[in-house]
């Protein structure tokens, strides 16, 4: 089973377990619109296949962790909606974002109503599991680890922009903090409710990190050359943002004169037009910036796929190798 058969099994519970958690009908409405508005837009749903997957390679039951893996499409949500407000953005997953919708005040309000209802999600999971009182306690201090780690890392996003470099050791720290640890708690949780090893959730732990790296690289790439319906924003958003991403590191480091002139009358110019955006995406390919970029995910995709060894052959082992190419080879 390939990584899309393996989503797409799941996925269905998965919305079933979000609707359970969010119902329609909560007043007021607008607070309830607000807090489904990004997951109604669609999104891949990796984080919760990745509980679940992680779940399964241990040799637990998928249907068993359900509402814990839709507590991280929650958190993953609350954190792309008080992102967007921070990054002034007014696309995602090609919608409006939702304080452009609803107004500021408001989507703080519905990031904060996921917030609170991840613990609600990971509260019923354990109840219904009947779960000892250590392994609550681990889970419980898992998923807080995550959200404060997530929270360091947007702030140094926020304080890199100001700067006029980068190091690339900065910026690792940065996304193993903002993308990879929810990708760690997300697989690290379903490995401990799975019933796995300490060290089994310990790897699956630092696979989930890994991953999140590499996807957050690539990421990082797909908004400078992939399409703009696909990626659901303007190509290039990060750049007239003043975004310190990897792609902007190498760059900053490897144009000179010229080139790295006009590198810096785009980076985080909104008056930038789009072919002064187009000029300096080009240079980065011609220069060879995005294929190193493309060469660090590939090594944490690969590291994260090493620490897969040892696991039983399954449908969810098939689909965490799978992730570590996926994560690359994806459009979107």
């Amino acid at each position: 089973m390939n990584v899309l058969e393996y989503i797409n099994k799941w996925t269905p519970a998965v919305e079933r377990t979000l609707n359970k958690l969010l119902p329609a009908g909560t007043k007021p409405l607008p607070l309830t619109q607000a807090s489904k508005h990004l997951i109604r837009a669609g999104g891949k749903r990796l984080r919760p296949c990745l509980t679940l997957a992680c779940c399964e390679v241990v040799g637990g039951r998928a249907e068993e962790v359900l509402e814990a893996a839709a507590a991280f499409e929650l958190l993953h949500t609350f954190s792309l909606i008080h992102d967007d407000i921070m990054d002034h953005s007014d696309f995602r997953r090609g919608v409006k974002t939702v304080h452009r919708i609803w107004g500021e005040p408001m989507a703080i309000l519905a990031g904060d109503a996921l917030f609170a209802k991840v613990f609600e999600a990971l509260s019923l999971n354990a109840r219904r599991m009947g779960l000892e009182g250590r392994k609550v306690a681990d889970l419980f201090q898992m998923v807080s680890r995550a959200s404060f780690e997530l929270s360091r890392g947007q702030a140094m996003d926020m304080l890199f922009s100001q700067r006029p470099t980068l190091r690339e050791e900065e910026y690792l720290e940065m996304v193993a903090l903002k993308t990879g640890a929810l990708m760690r708690a997300s697989a690290a949780s379903g490995a401990l409710l799975g019933g796995g090893t300490p060290s089994q959730v310990k790897r699956l732990g630092e696979y989930g990190e890994n991953l999140g790296i590499a996807f957050q690289i690539q990421d990082d790439i797909l908004g400078l050359v992939g399409e703009e319906d696909e990626l659901g924003k303007p190509v290039g958003s990060d750049l007239v943002e003043g975004k310190r991403t990897l792609v902007i590191s190498f760059a900053l480091e490897m144009l000179k004169g010229r080139e790295r002139k006009k590198l810096l009358r785009t980076l985080g110019n909104p008056s930038a037009t789009k072919e002064e955006v187009k000029e300096v995406i080009s240079l980065l390919e011609e220069r060879g910036v995005l294929e190193r970029t493309r060469k660090r995910a590939l090594e944490f995709s690969g590291k994260a796929r090493k620490l897969l060894r040892g696991f039983g052959e399954s449908e969810a082992l098939t689909f965490l190798e799978g992730l570590t190419e996926f994560v690359i080879e994806r459009r979107v």
